[in-house]
This record gives C-alpha cells, sequence and structure tokens, in this order.
C-alpha cells in the first residue's frame, strides 16, 4: 500500500466505498471533502435508504453513485476509502489496488492526523464492551478522550 501525506489531500480524487452504518462513511466524507478533496461517495444501498447521511453531505461538492458502483470510481480515483463492512474479496477493491490507488479506512485516516494518544481494541468477541469499559475509566480522569469506532460514530468528526 502506498503512504499518503494527509496534508496533501487537496484536490485528490477520493472514493468513499459505503457510507457505513456506524457514520464512519458520513464521517471520512465530511472530513476529506473540508480538506479540499474531491469526494465520491458510492454505496449499492439506494439514495432513499441513505436519505440521512446524504442530507448530512449536501453542500460539501461531493459527487454520489448510489445503488451500484462504478468501476472508474475505483481505478481512476487517487484514494479509495474503504467502508469494514465492504468483504475482502471485492472486485472494486482489487481493481483499485492493481490500480495503484492508496487503500484507506476511516480510521485509518483518523489515525494519520490525531496528534494524541490512540488506544485500539482488536478481536472477534467484547471489542464494544471493552471499549465502553476503557471510555468510562478515561471519563473518571483527567484526561480529555473519545470513544470511537463501531461505537460513539467517526471520530472524525469529533
Amino acid at each position: 500500500m502506498t503512504l499518503f501525506n494527509i496534508e496533501k489531500i487537496r484536490n485528490m480524487h477520493i472514493t468513499v466505498m459505503g457510507l457505513g452504518k456506524f457514520g464512519g462513511g458520513l464521517g471520512a466524507a465530511q472530513f476529506l471533502a473540508g480538506k479540499g478533496a474531491r469526494v465520491t461517495v458510492t454505496d449499492l444501498k439506494e439514495e432513499h435508504e441513505l436519505s440521512e447521511s446524504v442530507s448530512g453531505l449536501e453542500g460539501l461538492g461531493i459527487r454520489f453513485v448510489l445503488g451500484r458502483h462504478e468501476m472508474g470510481d475505483f481505478t481512476h480515483a487517487d484514494m479509495v476509502v474503504v467502508n469494514p463492512a465492504v468483504p475482502r474479496d471485492s472486485g472494486y477493491v482489487s481493481a483499485a489496488l492493481s490500480s495503484g490507488v492508496i487503500l484507506q479506512t476511516e480510521v485509518g485516516l483518523f489515525v494519520r492526523q490525531c496528534p494524541a494518544k490512540i488506544c485500539g481494541v482488536t478481536g472477534s468477541n467484547g471489542k464494544t464492551t471493552t471499549v465502553s469499559m476503557i471510555g468510562s475509566i478515561l471519563e473518571c480522569s483527567d484526561q480529555k478522550s473519545w470513544v470511537g469506532g463501531n461505537i460513539g460514530g467517526s471520530l472524525l468528526m469529533s
């Protein structure tokens, strides 16, 4: 995977694949558009299924491809931000990778621009409970903290 400097995303053509259930696609699209990227949001769901998220992106100059994907949005982009729900064997992601396009995630974008310490939790079971417990512990401390990922919404919107 090619690395990139987060400060150089102005005018990059970036495809956000999937708006997602937890605000990651929405947060990534808002963040990238705010940094001056030329953003395309593509999702297999139809516009009426995504109306709340789409309305949250109004006025940002984002191009929408809904109810389908278009291969050129993946092969001719500078970067594709992939929602975690996208299957690993997606032909669109494979085509982007074969074309030398940078692949990234919403969490990856956050990690690249966050100046603070980050605690990540991985595993098959119990992540939400563990993160909730860590968040509660940190709330009792003097340290400012945010909880994100599959709970708490996009950290890019914090």
